[in-house]
């Protein structure tokens, strides 16, 4: 468990500098509730898909004997070891999200949003128009638009279902290691310390907060469409303003547009499936595609917001490849997996 270990001090002492700077500007950075919140979270996550893949093999396998083929095939040695070695790593991630979000929160205390301007205009130097009126004549249908709206919300099961699946469920810990590495990395880079370099509001809250009503235009499209389907960002978008103005750092909380922690995760754990499966990779690289057009059709991002995160997370998906030779020259063997690796 030393990698594991040696890992999760990182995470716990990039908490540590978190806690110092929001500290610095004033910001409670233990707050109780966030990390109870996102402990209930990740046991939620946990028992969902302890439960999907128990009823899956169940239908799939129809033993005599469910209760000890359960005990054997999903909680046996190899299951009970991966728990182990996953636990600081888990530990870490329940403590660190809560604080990222406090981070997140307290941008405006350390930067000013000062780049939405000079983003419009480089997404149109880039695309000759903003991008969303590019995207629009294939996607401005209200029946499209909640459905690239619901997908667009649920990447959330990302952070906490893919935690888990990634821990307990893909066998590879070289893979492991590397997915976790790169996890926090992001968060990290991305949503901490770019996000703080670039602070940008983007465009569905830039004229609720800068008063810049450049995409006033594509603002009421989502608002109609809201009448005809539900579109679950404009309600997510709205409370988040309503969370600003009141101060609230709480899990889940704050506002920045550069670069899109939407797209990088998406991306991140694209790469990993691809290592697991090709029809998991080809589906989350779907998926990742949908998350990239509905940042910038759903009005949460500029264009280059997601071009920017797709940089930086294969920079350090690519810095954190494994050396084989990196410490006694040996490779290492992986836990015997649930899921097949590409490697094998």
């Amino acid at each position: 468990m030393r990698a594991e270990i040696r890992l999760s001090l990182v995470i716990l002492l990039v908490v540590a500098l978190f806690a110092v700077a929001l500290h610095s500007v004033g910001v409670n950075p233990f707050r109780l509730a966030g990390y109870a919140a996102n402990l209930i979270l990740f046991v939620a996550a946990w028992f969902v898909m302890s439960s999907v893949r128990l009823v899956w093999h169940l239908l799939r396998d129809r033993p005599a004997y469910p209760l000890a083929y359960l005990w054997i095939h999903d909680f046996g040695h190899e299951y009970r070891a991966r728990l182990m070695h996953s636990w600081p790593i888990l530990l870490a991630a329940i403590i660190f999200l809560p604080t990222f979000s406090a981070m997140k929160s307290a941008i405006p205390l350390f930067q000013d949003y000062r780049w939405d301007q000079s983003f419009i205009d480089l997404d149109q130097l880039i695309h000759g128009t903003d991008a969303w009126r590019m995207l629009q004549p294939v996607l401005g249908f209200p029946i499209l638009t909640f459905a690239i709206s619901t997908l667009y919300q649920i990447w959330i099961l990302l952070i906490y279902m893919g935690t888990i699946f990634v821990a307990l469920h893909v066998g590879d810990r070289d893979l492991r290691l590397r997915y976790f590495k790169s996890f926090f990395a992001i968060w990290t880079v991305n949503g901490v310390l770019l996000a703080i370099a670039f602070a940008s509001v983007g465009p569905c809250f830039a004229g609720a907060m800068l008063d810049n009503h450049h995409f006033a235009e594509q603002m009421d499209y989502l608002h109609r469409a809201n009448m005809h389907w539900p579109i679950m960002s404009i309600e997510v978008q709205q409370q988040l303003i309503r969370w600003h103005g009141g101060g609230s750092a709480e899990l889940g909380r704050g506002i920045s547009a550069m670069p899109s922690m939407h797209v990088s995760l998406a991306v991140l754990f694209f790469l990993a499936a691809r290592r697991i499966n090709r029809a998991m990779g080809v589906f989350f690289g779907i998926y990742a595609a949908v998350i990239l057009i509905g940042s910038v059709h759903l009005a949460y991002h500029y264009a280059i917001d997601g071009y920017l995160s797709i940089v930086t997370t294969l920079l350090l998906w690519g810095a954190f490849r494994r050396r084989a030779a990196a410490t006694n020259g040996v490779q290492q063997p992986s836990v015997p997996g649930l899921l097949p690796d590409r490697a094998r």
